[in-house]
Parts: structure tokens; sequence; C-alpha cells
């Protein structure tokens, strides 16, 4: 491993690897929706990368990785800007001549600005097509009213429909700052040898950094809201608190939500599913955020059953008996689902770069396992009995 700070504040992070000539890297801008005068500009801002710069057309940025067997891809997500890519070792120096380019000096051609506008509305309005989806983006605007989170990255057709060029230009450079700024490469090279030409891509990034106030709103309330669609499932959906990322409870958190929805061995699936036969499906996430952590509960069943299976998962949620075993096959969950997700170069990078843009640190990739395996059943039941209590839920039937 090397790592290193760029006077600008870029912080880069090398992985060697050994194996057939692959490699794989990611660029994360810390930014995600923070700071949007137009839902859904930073998302359209990153697809738009890809779409033209000075020196490469759309077709010359794909061909630079697929001429190898690779791809690059550029989203947002609530709280950073990811641009991935994978290519053999011999088309690095194509892929950092690219990734310069789509830095520094994107062009955002307006004629194809005007198709990716009407590509993302039709992906915002297809989502409402999908009971989970429409009752996600209900229970983000219940349970994140007033913050960035309360709309999905995608933003909303009205605003998406009135983003300009002059939008993307002006958002791209308030949010590329250094100290934005992290890049990680996994591969097999010579990181003494590649160091140097990352450093001089990166190098030209603005200094500064783009700063966001932190906006956290809790659970302070039971609501339950529903929407009405045509359809033969019903949906229910439902936000709990959560602890930060710099508490304590986290990894115990983490632990919870596997012990409640990860697999057919959950609780939730062994009650709702098994026992009561409620459901076509039926989990639970913690998704890591910057701020207003929220555990996520979900059942899909049939209208006639939503109402029990609504009080049913509440009552799972809250009180399901736990047992030291329980967590135990929790915990050989979560790390053996770890260490799967780490098997392409790509994904390990994608892993030192998440935890290092979102304040815990590159290493946290190789002390996860180690945080959960602490993990104590007092540890869990004192999670949840500190944060679960209040709940809101979206139920979508017809």
């Amino acid at each position: 491993m090397v790592e290193k700070t760029l006077n600008n504040g870029v912080r880069i992070i090398l992985k060697e690897t050994k194996g057939e000539g692959i490699l794989g890297g990611y660029t994360f801008i810390k930014s995600g929706t923070h700071e949007e005068w137009k839902r859904g500009l930073t998302n359209l801002t990153s697809i738009m990368l890809l779409r033209g710069t000075k020196k490469f057309d759309s077709f010359q940025i794909a061909s630079a990785f697929e001429d190898y067997g690779g791809s690059i891809s550029a989203d947002t997500t609530d709280d950073y800007v990811q641009i991935g890519f994978a290519t053999k070792t011999e088309g690095l120096d194509k892929a950092l001549e690219v990734l310069e380019s789509m830095l520094l000096e994107p062009t955002f051609p307006e004629e194809q600005l005007e198709r990716e506008k009407k590509n993302v509305i039709s992906a915002i309005r297809s989502k409402r097509e999908k009971g989970f989806e429409l009752a996600m983006e209900n229970l983000r605007r219940l349970t994140f009213k007033g913050t960035p989170y309360e709309v999905s990255p995608l933003g909303t057709e009205e605003d998406v429909s009135k983003i300009e060029k002059d939008d993307l230009v002006k958002r791209w450079n308030q949010i590329l700052k250094g100290k934005n700024v992290v890049f990680v490469l996994v591969g097999d090279f010579n990181a003494e040898e590649v160091l140097p030409k990352v450093e001089k891509v990166l190098s030209k990034i603005p200094p500064g950094e783009f700063t966001f106030k932190e906006e956290n709103t809790s659970v302070e309330e039971s609501k339950v809201v529903y929407v009405s669609r045509q359809g033969a499932q019903a949906t229910i959906l439902c936000a709990w608190n959560g602890p930060k990322l710099d508490d304590g409870n986290w990894f115990s958190f983490k632990v919870l939500d596997a012990v409640l929805g990860t697999g057919m061995t959950s609780k939730l699936f062994q009650f709702l599913r098994e026992q009561k036969g409620y459901a076509y499906a039926t989990y639970s996430m913690f998704p890591t955020r910057l701020f207003s952590p929220r555990l996520f509960t979900y059942v899909g069943t049939s209208p006639d059953k939503a109402e029990d299976a609504l009080k049913d998962m509440l009552e799972v949620v809250r009180n399901s008996t736990i047992k030291e075993e329980d967590v135990e096959l929790a915990k050989s969950k979560i790390i053996g689902g770890f260490l799967l997700s780490h098997q392409t170069r790509l994904s390990q990078a994608w892993y030192l770069g998440f935890y290092e843009v979102m304040g815990l640190g590159w290493k946290m990739d190789e002390e996860y396992p180690k945080l959960i395996q602490k993990v104590s059943l007092k540890d869990v039941l004192s999670a949840r009995d500190r944060f679960i209590k209040e709940h809101h839920c979206v139920v979508v039937k017809p």
C-alpha cells in the first residue's frame, strides 16, 4: 500500500496486487447532493463527464477502456460523486490521460445534455412504477424532510428539466476541489512507477475544499403514510433512527441490521415469511451516510395482509428475541459478504476510497471485519434499546 496527500489536498491510495495484468480505479469527490440549487444537478453533471471533453468525445472515452476489455462509469450518490474504471495494466497511461481530461476540461455538450435530461426524467418516472422505489421516494420526503437526502440523487422532474449547461459548469467548479478528492488504484503494477504518473494528473486539480453544513434530522414521532398505486402487491417500508459514523454503536448497529434482515435466517424472514406467510420478500438495510443515519425495513405482501404485516414488522424490529447464536451468525454473514465483495480489483478500490471519502479512513477496509467480530450480544441489545423507538413508514397499496 502506498498513500500520499498532494499539496492541493488530493488523497492518493495505491495498492499493488499480483495477477494477470489488470487494475481498477476510483475517483471519489465528496459532494453528492449537498448544496444543490437544482435537485439532480450533481448526478447530471457526473453523467455528462462521460459525454465529451476538449480532447475526447464520448466514443473515444469509452474506447480508451473498452479496447482493453474494461469499462468506465460515473454517477452520484447522496454524499459523493464516483468515477470508476477498469482496464489492463498496459492501458493505464491512456486511462489517466482520459481521466485528466474528464476532470479538468469537460465540455458538457449541450446536444447531449438535452438527451441525458430526458433519460434522467424517464428514469425518475420509471422508478415510480416499482413499489419499493415509490415507497422510498415518499419515505425520503418524510424521514429526511428539510435535508438534501429528502430527494434521491436523480433529482426531481421539474428541476432536471430546468438544468442548463451553465449549471453544470458552475457545479463542477464548485465541487472539484483538492481536499474533496480521493483517488484509489488497485492492480498489477509497481506503485513507485505509477505514483508519479498519478501525481502529475491529480496535482492539476484546484486546491481548496467544497464544504457543506451538517444537516441532521431524526425520527421524533411515529408516522405512517399511505400511498395509493395500482397493482396486486403492497409495499411496506419503514425508517428508524440509527447511530452516526462516529458513534460507538455504529458497528453494533450493522450487526443488528444483519440479525433483523439479512438472508433467510434473519428475524424478519423467519417470522414474516416463514411463520406468517405474509411476505413475497422482506429484509432490512442500514446504508452508510454522512448524516441522518437510518435503518430501513421492508416487506412486500398482498394488500389484504398489509396492516397485519406492518404491525408484525414493527414488533419484530422492536422486540424480537435476539440470542448469542443470532449475533454470531449475523457477524459471519457480514464478514463473509464483505470478503466476497472484494474479489475484483475494482471493488477493492471502491471500498478503500469509500471509507476514505466518508471520513473513516482507508484502513477501515482492513479493520472492519475485526471490529464487527468484536460486537457482542450486549452491544446489539444496547444499540437496539437506544435507537429503535419511533418509526416513519410508508405503505404503498391499491
